[in-house]
């Protein structure tokens, strides 16, 4: 799970808001659209068709899991490991969706008082601040990367 928060700070810091010719339509799903659509003003969705900014495209966990089988099969340090690392992903990755959606819920729902999620909530809105998201706030689940290297933003 540490493994995992390190890459959702790098990927987003580094193809979601940095053009990368290798990472092109991640950036434009990202910053283009769904930072588009999201701002710290207004930062929930009002219907279920305004998911497909907040989700990743359902492709995407068909390409972890065939990466993972990969590295499942290919069991670099021993089967035990190989298997509790492809959970570990998936279940951080399913963590990380859910998570996202709770952030752009809107404010009633059950959840959104939830002292954890009020404080995720609070983080992601200040990524959104048009001045600060490509330089402030990238973990989403937990910001332990962004600490460490001095990125987060409390006010």
């Amino acid at each position: 799970m540490l493994f995992f928060n390190l890459c959702e700070y790098v990927i987003h810091k580094s193809f979601g808001h940095r053009k990368n010719p290798m990472a092109l339509p991640f950036y434009k799903r990202h910053t283009g659209d769904h930072h588009n659509f999201f701002s710290d003003s207004e930062m929930y969705f009002d219907r279920a068709q305004d998911w497909r900014v907040i989700l990743f495209p359902p492709w995407l966990i068909v390409v972890i899991f065939l990466l993972l089988g990969v590295f499942y099969g290919l069991a670099l340090l021993s089967m035990n490991f190989s298997a509790l690392f492809c959970i570990a992903v998936l279940g951080s990755y399913l963590c990380y969706e859910i998570f996202h959606v709770c952030v752009h819920a809107p404010e009633g729902c059950w959840f959104t008082n939830l002292p954890w999620i009020r404080q995720v909530r609070y983080l992601h809105t200040i990524h959104h601040r048009c001045h600060l998201m490509a330089d402030r706030n990238f973990n989403i689940l937990f910001p332990l990367t962004d600490v460490i290297l001095k990125t987060i933003v409390l006010k």
